[in-house]
């Protein structure tokens, strides 16, 4: 009996070591929990220890003072979770410099790829925060799993080990040179404009133009709500031979792209002339209708992008058609018709409540609202268990947070999820890190939430955000029935209520058709949108579903 204690001691610790190691590679955001904890109770377990047996004085106020570090890091998990990181690329650095001294090229590769993979941990704390618990899940695998599979040999190691170094650095030069920057065009003007809708700046735009058709980048001022002016970019493009005939103007309000200022369309190498909707805007054109593109405040320009929040891209919106009316040599028509998708959407939705009041000096002819995040958080509310739902959960809150004095978006993440968050919230919907974004939303899934998104200040101000207000325009809602980003059944309740309370409006489905589907090129909804777009500039009397 006392033989076979051992054996199965040692293959109960297998056993341990083999679960918690795919505990920490299977979850890596609960690994980082639990090396979290461990890491405070021995600061504390040890601490005390010193602080209680040492004779020493010196030693007890060492303890104490680990004790006192303990107890930080409880109350403020966010920062244990930092210095975690730092110390992993701190060791990671220096082995890698240690391993550079010894002979034999399998040391130095291994050193080689230490020290880049410790520069990389710096450099990318959000994906370091993942890699961490998962390399320590592999080794516990190992460690496991070592009278079944063999250990790799040194050789093969080396090389694994360097090669994952030099295509971390590789990818952070890559992501750096691709990285559109906008450039002194979207800086501020040095004295503040309190007056919504002047043109502040503007130059010629060739990027990704139809032929035909000519087209000027502007500056304009605008507010994301009463006291907070701001400024805001756009892209005007108007046929050539119409610049002085008073074109119609479609006003485009895209769909998301990002938060931030890199992430606005004028900076794309494609795609500048109706983001995400571009045979339906360039039908606009080919008709002879202006199209006045706005980027949003805070794409493109410093400061916050309403993402999801109503007034500020509404007035943002309205104020682009004013300014784009201040271009010297062109003389745009009276007449504006908005249309939009998905967050652009829920722009045109809220530029119809807000037109009346805030601008009515644009004559808003009809609203035109394709697959619109019409309810916010029943938006996020469906999505927050798709990777995707992910990235727009990171956008929302970081936008909410920024804007509502009542919104702490870390008072809805857990410690551990937060840096990842953050950086997800930093990079654009479509870039060269989307990728990644993608792979940190899938491997957090929905368990980056700490407290429900939906209840408190952040519940209140995305139920605030709504589309629930009176829009005298034509206003037409276009759904797919496929779409698996804004649901056909959200879209079916929005326009149920909206009818009940009195809406009139046209709701038109499409069989088979997904999110980006309905303004593609062969979508049949593009021909109905400008016929219908052409009705609303002729004053045809519109229908109503309701």
């Amino acid at each position: 009996m006392r033989a076979a204690n051992p054996g199965r001691r040692r293959a109960a610790l297998r056993a341990a070591s083999i679960a918690l190691g795919l505990l920490f590679v299977v979850r890596p955001l609960t690994g980082v929990d639990v090396l979290l904890v461990v890491t405070i109770a021995a600061l504390a377990l040890g601490g005390a220890h010193r602080a209680v047996a040492s004779r020493r004085a010196r030693e007890r106020v060492a303890g104490a003072l680990l004790v006192t570090v303990a107890g930080v890091l409880a109350l403020e998990p966010v920062w244990g979770v930092r210095a975690l990181v730092a110390t992993a690329a701190t060791a990671s650095a220096a082995a890698g410099a240690f391993l550079l001294t010894r002979r034999g090229w399998a040391p130095r590769a291994t050193g080689v790829g230490s020290a880049l993979l410790g520069v990389a941990a710096v450099l990318w704390p959000d994906v370091a925060q993942i890699v961490i618990p998962v390399a320590v899940g592999l080794v516990l695998l190992v460690v496991g799993l070592r009278p079944i599979v063999p250990t790799p040999p040194p050789d093969v190691t080396a090389v694994l080990v360097a090669v994952l170094g030099i295509a971390a650095l590789g990818y952070t030069a890559y992501v750096a040179v691709e990285a559109p920057r906008p450039d002194g065009f979207y800086s501020a003007p040095t004295r503040t404009v309190h007056s919504p809708g002047l043109l502040l700046r503007a130059e010629p735009f060739e990027t990704d133009v139809p032929a035909g058709v000519r087209a000027w980048r502007i500056l304009y001022s605008t507010t994301l709500m009463p006291e907070r002016p701001t400024v805001a970019s756009a892209i005007v493009a108007v046929p050539a031979d119409r610049l002085t005939a008073r074109p119609p103007v479609v006003a485009w309000a895209h769909g998301t792209t990002g938060l931030r200022r890199h992430c606005a369309p004028s900076l794309r190498s494609r795609h500048t002339v109706g983001a995400g909707g571009i045979a339906a805007v360039h039908g606009a054109l080919a008709r002879g209708w202006a199209v006045v593109a706005p980027d949003y405040p805070g794409l493109g320009t410093g400061g916050v992008h309403p993402y999801l929040i109503g007034s500020g891209e509404a007035r943002s919106v309205l104020d682009a058609v004013r300014a784009a009316r201040r271009l010297p040599d062109v003389d745009l028509g009276r007449r504006t018709t908005v249309w939009g998708h998905s967050q652009g959407g829920h722009a045109a939705l809220w530029t119809g409540m807000t037109q009346p009041e805030y601008a009515p000096d644009v004559r808003l002819s009809g609203v035109a609202a394709v697959a619109p995040v019409s309810r916010p958080a029943v938006f996020l509310r469906d999505l927050q268990r798709r990777p995707v739902g992910t990235i727009f959960v990171a956008y929302a809150l970081a936008a909410y947070d920024a804007t509502y004095d009542d919104v702490t978006a870390s008072a809805h993440v857990r410690a551990a999820a937060r840096t990842p968050l953050a950086r997800i919230a930093d990079r654009c919907l479509r870039a060269a890190t989307s990728e990644l974004s993608l792979a940190q939303a899938r491997i957090m899934a929905d368990r980056f939430v700490k407290e429900s998104l939906f209840e408190g200040g952040l519940g209140r101000r995305l139920s605030e955000n709504d589309a629930t207000g009176v829009i005298r325009a034509p206003l037409l809602v276009a759904q797919g029935t496929s779409d698996r980003v804004v649901t056909r059944r959200l879209q079916d309740t929005y326009v149920r209520d909206r009818c009940v309370a009195g809406q009139s409006l046209d709701y038109r489905t499409f069989d088979g058709r997904g999110h980006g589907d309905l303004l593609r090129d062969g979508s049949p909804f593009v021909a109905e949108l400008l016929d219908w777009t052409a009705d609303r500039f002729a004053s045809r009397p519109s229908t109503s579903t309701c």
